[in-house]
């Protein structure tokens, strides 16, 4: 029998961090566009490390293929062509994966050159995932977003005329100094584009401790929750008529074109997260375990490539004290993993399948009870009477889903099943 995981692998270098970012990265000097001038920062050593992890997991696990790998930041494109080269190398000997796998690298736009399309294309990548965020420079600035909206127009066009592979995009409504009217004209721009089959539509966060928080608090820039709100609904719009079908609650693609990688978190699928910052989660061999393993790794480079350098390798039983490896580690207990499983499935449009929690936890669904002993069947029944919830047969058994008014007050709904 094969088994299969997911595999993320975090790169923690950006040219700069945008103001509203809250993911782990650090500031390196940049890769010229021609791809000849590497980063002092990005040494062949992080590389090296992360394969080494790579291999490690899937040694210790018996992970034979890579069913979906994803490369995210920080900004990946700021590796070289030569980089990118060796890690797919890498990560394909620890455990193979090959044209059914889906393989994406987040790229900055401003990286997007021939030389580095050649090597992800070389080494097997097939998907790209390209942050535009914006056509509109007033509202990049507003964020010290490093791209202006002619590169990202440029990458586009480079992308639509020259990648052989898949395409996504991600959007961000309710940037500060960004109009109704130059949101919503920027998708006339990318719905010329052929190669897109997938967009991710963000509502603009505002993260405790990041500059644009932290300018939002004080008053210095200005932000409204509820514009946010009205303009992503206003792009979700958009995009359903110009046949992007929602899929999640930030998510949209052509049919067929879903996240294969993100769907993986959201079915609580096995993944290994590598990589200084990186998250994974273990569920089991068979995903039917009492409890499952997460963990996330040191937000230190140097004490990530320095573990690793010396040999690396630990018990993922012990604590992160006694590993060596500066790693936080957490057991899911089954009531949680029941939560968890119900948190992500209604993140999706097509919701939970009755029969499929059950062969998992060996439970009916509608038993599933909340810490005030409701149950989910009563939970769901108003949810339903208020028509924001939809039981639908199929032929795999009853599916229940929140519909398309619903998924907007996902929170809400989620309260009522803790």
């Amino acid at each position: 029998m094969i088994l299969e995981s997911s595999l993320y692998v975090h790169i923690p270098f950006c040219r700069k961090k945008c103001d509203y970012c809250d993911f782990y990265s650090i500031p390196s000097s940049a890769r010229k566009a021609d791809g000849k001038s590497l980063s002092n920062d990005l040494t062949d050593d992080y590389i090296n490390s992360v394969v080494a992890e790579a291999r490690f997991y899937a040694d210790f696990y018996g992970i034979d293929h890579w069913g979906t790998v994803y490369v995210g930041g920080g900004t990946p494109s700021l590796l070289s062509p030569k980089q990118v080269e060796n890690l797919f190398c890498g990560i394909g000997k620890a455990a193979s994966f090959d044209e059914k796998s889906e393989v994406t690298v987040e790229m900055n736009p401003d990286d997007v050159c021939p030389g580095l399309l050649e090597a992800c294309s070389a080494s097997g990548v097939n998907r790209l995932s390209l942050g535009v965020q914006a056509l509109d420079d007033s509202a990049l600035a507003a964020v010290h977003r490093g791209c202006s909206s002619a590169s990202a127009r440029a990458a586009l066009e480079l992308l639509d005329s020259s990648w052989g592979g898949r395409l996504s995009v991600d959007f961000i409504a309710g940037l500060p100094k960004q109009t109704f009217s130059s949101f919503e004209k920027q998708f006339d721009e990318i719905f010329r584009l052929k190669k897109i089959d997938h967009i991710s539509l963000y509502t603009l966060t505002i993260e405790d401790g990041t500059p644009l928080g932290k300018k939002v608090e004080s008053g210095e820039v200005g932000f409204s929750f509820d514009k946010a709100d009205r303009m992503w609904i206003l792009g979700r719009n958009i995009l359903e008529r110009n046949g992007f079908m929602q899929y999640e609650v930030s998510n949209f693609s052509k049919p067929g074109f879903e996240s294969r990688h993100n769907s993986s978190y959201w079915k609580l699928r096995n993944y290994i997260g590598c990589g200084a910052g990186a998250s994974g989660t273990w569920y089991g061999a068979d995903l039917r375990d009492d409890e499952a393993l997460r963990w996330t790794n040191t937000r230190s480079v140097p004490a990530y490539v320095d573990f690793w350098k010396r040999g690396g390798g630990f018990p993922l039983e012990r604590n992160a004290e006694e590993s060596g490896l500066l790693r936080d580690c957490e057991r899911l207990d089954r009531r949680t993993l029941e939560f968890e499983y119900l948190m992500m499935g209604f993140r999706m449009r097509e919701g939970v399948l009755e029969e499929d929690f059950g062969l998992r936890f060996g439970k009916s669904l509608l038993d599933y009870k909340n810490a005030s002993g409701v149950t989910f069947s009563r939970v769901f029944s108003e949810w339903k009477k208020n028509r924001l919830a939809s039981l639908v047969e199929t032929s795999d058994g009853n599916r229940y889903c929140l519909n398309r008014r619903g998924i907007l007050l996902l929170n809400r709904f989620l309260e009522s099943l803790i």
